[in-house]
């Protein structure tokens, strides 16, 4: 059962962003069959909540949600000129927080969104039932850093050429040079402006304070990886497994960090043996 949350002088209290809220997403295409619970889907950096539809089609018992997290997709975030504006754990976390207050919900978390998801369960939010996140990144770990976004300053202010360079560099490390070539340039302008979203979001979650402490998480949890996750996923998924208290391990074979694109049927399964518990 979700707990209380914490007090105002608890260190992990949760953040306020006031911000407008962002728009949830019916992903059902039928009237759920039941009520309860409610399942919310998180997405990663450089993504956007439509990428859940696959998955969605196999939770049709469900009310299934997902949004566009700050500065993704339909939830821009911008400066008052227009060009594009820093986001943190802190705001994200904010972001997941007034969703899952709304009426009792599972989260999964995809990537950045699982550790998003994570700290949701930390810090207690109400009406959050259980967790699955999958392949979270722990960037605050030593060693852990990647991109070179990892290691900017949160308060430093972005170069808007430099944050766009990043942003194309990763989206073609994930779907890959041929794939990334044949987007139309509408789409690639679009998501080369997202480069100081994901720049910032990731340096504020590698300066991570206070660290995250999976002993606190009380709610079920399921954390998965792939069968072939870099080495930096086995070792951060196993130290979740062994300190989340109600929480157990799952490798998924046959698929890459795109679970929920490439093997869509079984974050539906690993939604609902996690339904089955809470």
């Amino acid at each position: 059962m979700p707990q209380p949350n914490p007090t105002e002088s608890d260190e992990r209290r949760l953040p306020e962003s006031g911000l407008p809220k962002l728009h949830v997403i019916q992903l059902g295409t039928h009237p759920p069959h039941n009520s309860w619970p409610r399942i919310l889907l998180v997405h990663g950096t450089m993504d956007r909540s439509t990428s859940f539809k696959k998955a969605a089609r196999y939770l049709s018992d469900y009310e299934v949600v997902s949004y566009d997290r700050r500065g993704y997709g339909t939830s821009p975030f911008l400066e008052s000129n227009g060009e594009p504006r820093k986001v943190s754990w802190q705001i994200h976390l904010a972001d997941l927080a007034e969703i899952i207050h709304e009426k009792p919900t599972v989260v999964f978390g995809h990537s950045y969104g699982g550790t998003l998801t994570l700290l949701a369960a930390e810090r207690r939010v109400e009406n959050l039932l259980g967790i699955i996140t999958f392949e979270p990144p722990l960037s605050w770990w030593q060693g852990w850093s990647r991109w070179s976004a990892h290691s900017l300053d949160p308060t430093d202010e972005i170069d808007s050429e430099w944050a766009k360079r990043e942003a194309r560099r990763f989206m073609i490390a994930q779907i890959g040079e041929e794939a990334w070539n044949r987007l139309p340039v509408k789409t690639k302008l679009a998501r080369e402006s997202e480069g100081v979203t994901m720049a910032s979001e990731m340096s504020s979650m590698a300066h991570l304070f206070p660290v995250l402490d999976p002993s606190l998480i009380s709610v079920p949890a399921i954390i998965a990886r792939s069968e072939n996750a870099p080495e930096r996923h086995v070792k951060g998924t196993l130290y979740l497994a062994e300190n989340i208290p109600n929480s157990r391990l799952e490798v998924v074979p046959d698929t890459n960090h795109g679970v929920h694109l490439r093997r869509p049927e079984k974050v539906g399964e690993l939604i609902s043996q996690l339904i089955a518990v809470c």
